[in-house]
């Protein structure tokens, strides 16, 4: 055991691959339907020895109802023989179940007429009033299909996930299977034929036929009268072995294939005798034939794989006579099942690694002419065709290789692994081993607990056992019971210095890799410490452990945000990696993935992608196709995805990252609630919203019962939940879940203040958008005054960015520009100038100068932000889009409307053939270019595109959306400058009354609608009307926004022109006078909007007669 303790890093989970249930059933189940409970036909089949031997469940319904449910319920990789003795009618329902092989008739009472109905669907062999016919035919119908189905040669099929059995691989894609499977067996066979083993054979045959006298019978007769140079003889009897045994490899049922070790020894064993004996024979051989059913989806899928090599991994029985092998699927064509007919050529064979016999002497049925190959048979598919001699028949050429002679990319690795596995003293230690690092835990722990029945407290090996166990226990996101067992671990290396360094390096990793996984930083942080201590005091420098170090400390680092110590730990990891294990070795493609995490973090996308593609490339060589670290990169490449704009390409790899995790871990695995929350937020960019809210569910669902209370992924959901409902404006949820999150942050063992930051960030935002400018700086204050955050962290400038918008809505803009510039100054010191968050606050920038009027400084700004992100992200990247609609905002408010229009139609296309239709994104840009078509006077443009816009955000956001309540004010707006003041009205009233139920009182959106009907009431001649809405607009302004802010000067002007028109000159020049002097104190001198109060003010003089 001294090689295959197991290394740290290696995160996953499954569940054994078949249940007791799913096994014991068997792979046929004889389900009969009868209405009274006076027929016994299913008691009688459970007295046939011949059936029996092959048919573990018999079942017996009287309601059709719950016969329909059971047989929905069962595996599509179980057939079901049906009997009906009552009403027909249930044919129609179930005709199309692809688990009915076969339906036959018995003592129905309907007329001849009412069967004659159903007889398309039924063969009229099947149809029976004598019960001893009916089970005659079903014996001899069983016993065919057996035939055909052992083995069953199926591909992994991702198309239905209630496939379990890999016995038929593509080796060009999934030759790991085969190499593990190879492994597997090399292991078994090292087994001496010990009592133990042939004791485990006896008790799972005995287990699974409890209930049948004439098999428990056999089992008997072989206890006490089995040879070994008659296994072959015994194997081809088709009772219980020959079921047992291919029943196991067919579902790679690896702690089933063990128990049946000492069988599969003694066949390899002869039929290898039998390969050098028969070898002049042999050569004189050169085509078998095999006729079998196999499944249509296998069936395409060896048609899309011509020239590939094929593995069996079972005992495969062939045929000399091609007549008797096309016996066993001529006219039993059924269901979901295709009859195939393999023509296998076999001469030219000289090698030492494959082995086949003649064993129609040493087999049980000597008529078959049968050539038995054994399990590690490699085969290159030339052809699949249709058979143009037999109607409905698949003609499928073979062609028999070695394992290592030709076109195995995988010998280097496998010499590897196998070393890694260690052949030492325990070959259930090694069985163990190749279980984890194929992902299979939950089998690991079953052959680990056997070994740990057969070591004894004080065994020197018991250390690792203990490692292992706990490696295990922390894949399947157990930490507790991991921490337990590594404790134990520590314990006894301890006792054995100096010898045991390198154990206590590893076990010391580990630990702090569990810590991490908890969220305990510190206890973390502890323990690398002291396996760096241990590792660069007592072991040599270029010992493979010493990777480990490196990437653990590279970790550290990188949750630091120090990328580039993490980028230079993580390189010398690699080095030693590359100089001490094979280059497809799973190891390496960890450390590449790590890599490819930080570039893309500091957005260099593709030196992210390449070496992501680099880790892919490794695991799909050398890992099972599910295994949880593949999917890791799946996820990986899906975010590269995400942060490019690349939505459907990111939700493409996300489902592929959940599937491949479904298959190998178990259902509330943490892994899985992480997929499940990039999903989420996935289809929260595209704007599905309930669907976002069913993934957010399923991760928090799953964290909440796998993960410690106060973990910081449950923070993390918390957050996410607490953004989506700020995107629909629900602010008390939001800030439910936003406390929620803040709450796990600040009592978790957390040092990252990112997080904290993270959700101070957002709890100001969203005071900001309800208008709290006063506690969204509470917020960022808080953020800036973390002792823990260094001054130029990321966050800094995220929370100066974000203080920057809460001056900009103020109109304090000075200041607005200086938190910007501290912003762009924090980012220079750890980005690059043209990385996107250089180009988000360019746009920042252009933002701040658009709302002074200074069109010229924010058309700059934009097109610096534009030309960064056309330089660094994909051409339909979203914020391309969003700085294409500033470029059109500023052009349109210099009055060049057609290059308003150009920019606006950029950003429109990029969304039309990147986002849904109904995306509220795109009615953005939809009424943008309503206004454009509005200013221009175009009213009929204008409202088609208005009307678009509340098309979408009714159809996308919830029904009191404020975005919703503005395309109503632009549909108002319409219709005010048509002089249709009653539609007017109407529709600033519905705005008003959404704006009035989903923001605050003192909401900027609140005054601008109370402003605009005031407006309209003017324009009616409405005059009390008029001032009670202005007047409510003005007195809100004033109780709630700086004594400057601009919006004050706008009602202001509004009740003066109001008062103008009235004849009212004094009150009108009050509040002419107001807004001017707002204006002289937060504006430019030459700003065009003084231009127009100077312009009112000079009307009322004119009015009075004041000509000077």
């Amino acid at each position: 055991m001294e090689n295959n303790s197991i290394k740290p890093f290696i995160f996953a989970q499954d569940e054994l691959s078949l249940t007791i249930e799913e096994f014991n059933n068997g792979d046929f189940v004889v389900i009969q339907l009868d209405n009274c409970h006076t027929n016994k036909t299913a008691n009688d089949l459970l007295q046939i020895p011949d059936l029996h031997g092959i048919i573990n469940c018999v079942k017996l319904f009287d309601n059709p109802h719950k016969c329909i449910d059971y047989i929905e319920s069962i595996c599509s990789n179980v057939y079901v023989f049906l009997i009906l003795s009552s009403d027909v009618s249930i044919i129609t329902s179930i005709r199309n179940l692809p688990q009915i092989i076969f339906i036959y008739l018995f003592n129905i009472s309907e007329t001849n007429d009412d069967i004659n109905n159903y007889v398309e669907h039924i063969n009229a062999n099947n149809i029976f009033n004598d019960k001893k016919l009916l089970i005659n035919k079903l014996n001899h119908d069983v016993n065919l299909f057996a035939k055909q189905l052992s083995p069953r040669m199926t591909l992994f099929n991702n198309m239905d996930g209630n496939i379990k059995e890999i016995s038929i691989k593509d080796l060009s894609k999934e030759s790991q299977y085969f190499m593990y499977m190879h492994l597997f067996i090399e292991i078994l066979l090292r087994d001496s034929q010990s009592k133990a083993a042939k004791k485990d054979l006896l008790n799972e045959a005995r287990q699974f036929y409890h209930n049948n006298a004439s098999q428990l019978f056999r089992i008997s007769e072989f206890e006490n009268k089995y040879d070994s140079h008659e296994a072959i003889r015994w194997y081809t009897l088709d009772g219980f072995l020959y079921r047992l045994l291919n029943k196991a490899l067919r579902y790679q049922d690896f702690h089933r294939i063990y128990k049946f070790r000492f069988i599969i020894k003694d066949l390899y064993e002869q039929l290898r005798r039998l390969y050098y004996e028969q070898s002049s024979e042999l050569k004189n051989i050169n085509t078998v034939y095999r006729g079998q059913l196999i499944n249509i989806n296998e069936l395409n899928n060896l048609q899309n794989n011509l020239g590939a090599l094929v593995s069996i991994n079972s005992f495969f029985s062939t045929s000399l006579n091609k007549t008797t092998a096309l016996l066993f699927i001529l006219g039993a064509t059924q269901g979901e099942t295709v009859p195939v007919f393999f023509e296998i050529k076999i001469n030219n064979m000289n090698s030492t690694s494959t082995s086949y016999a003649n064993i129609q002497k040493y087999s049980s049925k000597k008529d078959e002419e049968e050539i038995l190959f054994s399990m590690d048979c490699v085969f290159r598919l030339e052809s699949v065709e249709k058979d143009t001699e037999y109607d409905g028949i698949y003609l499928i050429k073979l062609t028999l290789t070695g394992q290592y002679e030709d076109e195995n990319v995988l010998k280097p690795l496998t010499e590897h692994m196998r070393n890694d596995i260690g052949y030492g003293t325990y070959d259930l230690s090694a069985l163990g081993h190749l279980m984890f690092i194929t992902g299979q835990y939950d089998q690991a722990k079953y052959f680990y607990d056997l070994l740990s029945k057969d070591l004894q407290p004080n065994d020197p090996d018991i250390a690792k056992l203990y490692n292992n166990m706990a490696a295990i226990y922390q894949s399947q996101g157990n930490y507790a019971e991991a921490l337990k067992y590594f404790e134990k671990t520590i314990d006894i290396d301890t006792n054995l210095l100096p010898k045991s360094y390198a154990d206590i390096v590893t076990t010391y990793t580990n630990i702090a890799v569990v810590h991490q996984s908890q969220g305990n930083y510190a206890e973390a942080s502890r323990y690398i410490e002291k396996a760096l201590k241990v590792q660069l005091t007592s072991l040599p420098e270029n010992d493979f452990s010493l990777a480990i170090i490196y990437k653990n400390v590279a970790s550290f680092h990188q949750c630091r945000g120090n990328s580039a110590e993490a980028l230079k730990y993580y390189g010398e990891a690699l080095k030693v990696q590359l100089k001490s294990l094979p280059k497809t070795h799973p190891d390496i493609a960890i450390t590449y993935n790590h890599i490819g995490f930080i570039h893309q973090k500091q957005a260099t996308y593709a030196e992210s992608l390449k070496h992501y593609e680099n880790a892919l490339n490794i695991q799909l060589q050398s890992l099972p196709k599910n295994h949880p670290d593949i999917a890791m990169i799946y996820n990986n490449i899906a975010k590269v995805h995400l942060d490019n704009g690349k939505y459907p390409d990111a939700l493409k790899y996300f489902e592929t990252t959940l599937h491949t995790q479904l298959n190998s871990l178990h259902k509330n695995h943490p892994h899985i609630a992480t997929t499940y929350d990039n999903i989420a937020s996935v289809h929260a960019r595209l704007g599905n919203h309930a669907e976002a809210f069913k993934y957010f569910g399923n991760a928090l669902r799953i964290r909440l019962k796998s993960l410690p209370e106060n973990h910081p992924d449950i923070a993390i959901t918390y957050n996410n939940i607490g953004s989506l409902y700020k995107s629909q404006n629900n602010y008390v949820k939001a800030m439910k879940y936003y406390e929620k999150s803040l709450k796990i942050r600040l009592t978790a063992q957390s040092p990252y203040p990112s997080y904290i930051a993270t959700i101070h960030n957002n709890i100001g935002l969203l005071h900001a958008e309800k208008g709290d400018y006063a506690e969204a700086l509470k917020c960022y204050e808080k953020v800036l005054t973390l002792e823990a955050l260094r001054q130029n962290h990321p966050d800094v400038a995220t929370t100066y960015t974000n203080i920057a918008l809460i001056h900009r809505k103020q109109g304090d803009h000075t200041k607005a520009l200086q938190d910007l510039e501290k912003a762009r100054q924090i980012h220079l010191t750890f980005l690059p100038e043209n990385h996107p968050r250089t180009a988000t606050i360019y746009d920042n920038f252009g933002m701040v100068y658009k709302n002074r009027g200074n069109y010229a400084e924010a058309l700059e700004y934009f097109q610096k932000a534009r030309h960064i992100q056309l330089e660094c992200l994909p051409a339909n990247h979203p914020d391309i889009v969003k700085t294409c609609n500033m470029i059109g905002i500023v052009h349109q408010g210099q009055d060049n409307r057609v290059k308003a229009l150009e920019y606006f139609e950029k950003a429109l296309q990029i969304q039309l053939e990147s986002l849904p239709q109904n995306h509220p994104d795109i009615a953005k840009v939809y009424n943008n270019i309503g206004i454009v078509h509005l200013k221009q006077g175009n009213h009929a443009k204008a409202l088609e595109y208005f009307e678009k816009v509340l098309q979408i955000r009714s159809e996308s956001l919830p029904g009191k959306h404020p975005d919703i309540a503005e395309a109503c004010k632009n549909i108002g707006i319409v219709y005010q400058e048509q002089n249709n003041y009653a539609k007017a009205l109407e529709n600033f009233e519905n705005a008003l009354q959404i704006r009035l139920e989903s923001s605050p009182r003192k909401h900027q959106d609140v005054i601008e609608t109370c402003n605009m009907i005031g407006i309209v009431y003017k324009d009616q001649g409405n005059h009390v009307k008029a001032s009670e809405y202005l007047e409510k607009a003005l007195q809100i302004q004033l109780e709630f926004l700086p004594a400057n802010h601009p919006d004050i000067v706008k009602t202001c002007n509004n009740i003066g022109i109001f008062h103008q028109e009235q004849d009212n000159h004094a009150k009108a020049l009050e509040y002419f006078e107001k807004a001017l002097q707002i204006q002289l104190e937060s504006l430019p001198q030459n700003h065009p909007d003084i231009a127009k109060v100077y312009n009112n003010i000079g009307i009322v003089h004119l009015k009075q007669g004041n000509h000077a």
